[in-house]
């Protein structure tokens, strides 16, 4: 008996000394160097948590087959730690900080501060640097808008596309703030690519629903990227090395109570002019950006802090070319620079335990440059079929066309200001009272420049006559004023939870003896989100949420009107939508959750330009601001978070999108006359170019050993609008005197049409540990995007020759390059 049980025991030890071995953690109050008793300590894919006892010790198991854990500390009215336990760790000490609002003497947070990493059924969804990992570090570029654009109501976009469409709107109606500053157009590359590098960004909050009055300057989408903040006690060192790019952030204390954050990206692909300097002898300026940003951190006591963003960013592409073809030489120049620059920085105090003040300020500047030149010269002899048809028109048997260049050029010049001061007041342990105001001040000039040969029948014949547009604006002046009062309802612990808030918004533009107020917008919102049951049928809680609200902003194209563009002073009015929302959120056991939401958006008016063409072939801009639209759809997200073995989300999105642009009379007789820039139609409701009705993404990372991370990323969407086409036909044009063989085709709108369906898949793997006895944390990773690129690629309407009629069979809905395309990189923390 005695044997047995001694045998008992021992395999009950080996056992023990097979599953894990203990970890002592100590947690502390930072600042009153108190032993914290209640702290909660889970570790990152485990089921079990422990607390801490009177003393703040605590000891947790750790599976032993785990080289590296994460430890997530957790303790009411304190600051969330997340800390990284390498192997062979016996002992921590955590200090942890008081955050959000303080009320009584025991030091009870009521509320977090808003704008955070918080999400919330029916206003916003929130991603960490945990849940974009594989999504955003990866592909030619790392972005988070990569992991953005894999949210539930988010239009699928392709590559080389970093602006979705948010719930049907058009992808300018979402704007973002860095750490509650907007940001004008955040992008790369023309809109290839954002700002917002990985490694800079701690969260990324997506507000899609009904979102605070707190904030304006959208309509279908808010992006609110929160930066790192440099307030660890030690420095910290984050490098890589990807595909195209080698980065460097460094995060470092300033005594106890400062620190600083400094880093950036720069891409390397100009090296590969050294290389292959005859290959690449057309590109005049290798695809690069040169990012930098600095952030400056100060909390001198836990009811105040101050803080400072700056970042400056470049990016650029040159190429100068010629290509022979049929006896034609076309020649082609394109250069583009942009320079997007800004510094915030802002005050957060709590001056009593009911009172929260936060004050905002800073400076953004754009630059963009761009200019192009495609030119076509040469001679070519007749098909026999022109002469055939057209043989009375011809003096020989072969046309010249030199001289025959399309050109143009853009430069924009445009400075933001903007200053934000909010107050809240705590009335009560559940109601809150919010009051703010924001300016925004923006000044804008730009050049615009185009000419270009088209062809028009003079009645009896075709002839190519230049057209030019040209719109020059010095110095315009605007300034966006807006009010804002908040009522916030409910705590942690309440199982309801609502806000009423209203926004006024105010519009102004002045230059050169011009003057135009915009008529006010006033935006009332109000939400509400209900706990129906906790802890019944399985389920955790099950959480049910409705509201509604108007949204407005001022699109760019209005900060250029002129006083010859007849924009009347109190006429104007801003694009304004309602939007209604009811939501679901089902939340269970191993973090599982479950959330559907459906919506409809009704846009009670919108800023249409118009161009006309006058007899002297340059082009007269009209407006108004009567266009409609209609957007209704559904989302659903399963969702199973950071676990031991795998975790991931899979999305749909259907979306009905239709909007309604009237020409500048509204007459259908004269409808041929205007046209829109962007291609939309007029006096007619259509379909946007970048609609698609259902939207499906799936992320899977699966941790099949201690360390190593195989992702799949694969996203399935229906195709996008696609043109009516016609047959391509032949015609003579007159061009300078001289007959030219032309070819063309007309192209209508079309409800019905669309283009194939996209379905790409990425794959990725990834292995990270850290170095036995060292603080240092090694990562690499490689992947594959568009697995089955050589495979499939979506069909859209074919493109074509203007001046042989040859047809591109092989045309691509997607932009793509026909292949997977491989990335790689590799990241040391220390």
């Amino acid at each position: 008996m005695k044997k047995n049980r001694l045998i008992a025991a021992c395999l009950f030890l080996v056992t023990i000394s097979l599953y894990g071995r203990d970890i002592r953690i100590i947690v502390n109050d930072r600042d009153l160097e108190i032993p914290l008793e209640g702290a909660m300590i889970h570790i990152v894919g485990e089921e079990e948590s422990v607390y801490t006892d009177m003393t703040g010790n605590a000891v947790a198991s750790v599976p032993e087959d785990m080289e590296r854990v994460v430890l997530l500390v957790s303790y009411p009215g304190y600051e969330g730690v997340r800390l990284p336990v390498s192997k062979g760790t016996e002992e921590i000490e955590v200090a942890m900080v008081l955050s959000g609002f303080i009320e009584g003497e025991e030091l009870v947070v009521e509320r977090s501060a808003p704008g955070e990493s918080d999400e919330e059924v029916g206003v916003s969804i929130a991603m960490d640097r945990e849940d974009m990992n594989s999504t955003a570090n990866i592909g030619i570029v790392e972005d988070v808008m990569s992991s953005i654009k894999t949210l539930p109501g988010v239009g699928y976009t392709g590559g080389w596309d970093a602006q979705p469409s948010i719930r049907g709107g058009y992808p300018e109606e979402m704007a973002a703030a860095l750490d509650g500053f907007y940001v004008t157009y955040p992008f790369h590359w023309g809109g290839a690519y954002s700002i917002f590098n990985p490694n800079m960004v701690e969260t990324a909050k997506l507000s899609h629903g009904i979102y605070s009055a707190r904030y304006g300057r959208a309509m279908s989408g808010l992006l609110e990227i929160t930066t790192k903040t440099p307030d660890e006690p030690e420095m910290r060192v984050d490098g890589s090395f990807s595909t195209t790019s080698a980065d460097l952030f460094i995060r470092s204390p300033l005594g106890e109570s400062s620190g600083l954050f400094l880093g950036g990206k720069v891409t390397y692909l100009d090296t590969a002019k050294l290389i292959y300097p005859d290959e690449l002898e057309d590109m005049t300026t290798i695809p690069y950006i040169r990012d930098f940003y600095g952030k400056w951190y100060y909390k001198p006591t836990t009811a105040m802090e101050f803080y400072l963003n700056g970042f400056m960013g470049t990016d650029g592409v040159g190429v100068d070319t010629s290509a022979k073809h049929d006896g034609f030489t076309t020649d082609v120049f394109f250069d583009y620079d942009y320079i997007n620059s800004f510094l915030s920085g802002g005050m957060k105090w709590s001056p009593t335990d009911t009172l929260f003040i936060d004050m905002l300020a800073g400076y953004n500047w754009n630059i963009m440059n761009m200019e192009y030149e495609v030119s076509n010269r040469g001679s070519r002899e007749y098909s026999q079929n022109f002469i055939d048809q057209y043989s009375s028109y011809l003096t020989g048997d072969s046309y010249s066309i030199d001289g025959l260049t399309n050109e143009g050029s853009y430069d924009l010049d445009m400075r933001q200001a903007q200053v934000k001061l909010t107050g809240e007041k705590l009335l009560s342990d559940s109601h809150v009272l919010v009051l703010g105001t924001e300016e925004v001040l923006k000044q804008t000039s730009s050049d615009t420049d185009f000419t270009g040969w088209t062809s028009s029948f003079n009645g009896s014949s075709f002839e190519l006559e230049k057209k030019s547009f040209t719109n020059k604006v010095d110095d315009n002046n605007s300034i966006n004023s807006a009010l804002f009062l908040i009522w916030e309802y409910g705590d942690d612990q309440s199982r309801i939870s609502s806000e009423v808030g209203l926004r006024g918004e105010h519009y102004f533009i002045w230059h050169d003896g011009f003057n135009m107020h915009a008529k006010p917008a006033v935006n009332p919102r109000a939400s509400v989100t209900w706990t129906a049951f906790e802890d019944r049928y399985g389920i955790n809680a099950l959480n049910l949420s409705c509201g509604t609200g108007l949204f407005s902003y001022f699109p760019l194209s209005s900060e250029v009107f002129e006083k010859k563009e007849g924009v009347d002073d109190w006429k104007f009015s801003p694009d304004q939508a309602l939007f209604n929302l009811v939501g679901a959120e089902v939340l269970w056991g191993n973090g599982w959750k479950f959330t559907a939401e459906s919506y409809y958006k009704y846009y009670l008016n919108r800023l249409i330009i118009t161009t006309e063409d006058d007899a002297s072939g340059d082009a007269i801009l009209y407006y108004n601001t009567k266009g409609k639209g209609h957007v209704i759809g559904f989302d659903v997200m399963l969702q199973k978070k950071t676990g031991r073995k795998w975790d991931g989300y899979l999305t749909y999105s259907f979306i009905y999108a239709r909007y309604y642009n009237p020409s500048n009379t509204g007459s259908e007789e004269e409808a041929d006359d205007y046209y829109q820039s962007n291609g939309d139609p007029l006096d007619e409701w259509y379909y946007p170019s970048f609609h698609r009705f259902h939207n499906l993404n799936l992320v899977v990372n699966w941790r099949f050993n201690p360390g190593w991370t195989f992702s799949v990323m694969g996203s399935l969407a229906t195709g996008a609008p696609r043109s009516q086409v016609g047959d391509i036909t032949m015609y003579p044009a007159d061009f300078n005197g001289t007959i030219i063989e032309q070819y063309a085709r007309r192209s209508f709108y079309s409800d019905s049409l669309r283009d194939g369906i996209s379905a790409p898949i990425d794959l990725r793997l990834s292995y990270g540990h850290y170095k036995p006895g060292s603080k240092v944390y090694w990562e690499w990773y490689i992947a594959l995007e568009d697995i089955l690129a050589g495979l499939y690629e979506p069909e859209t309407n074919t493109s074509f020759n203007s001046y042989t009629g040859e047809e591109d069979k092989d045309t691509s809905a997607d932009f793509n390059l026909g292949v997977p395309i491989p990335s790689f990189g590799i990241k040391v923390s220390y």
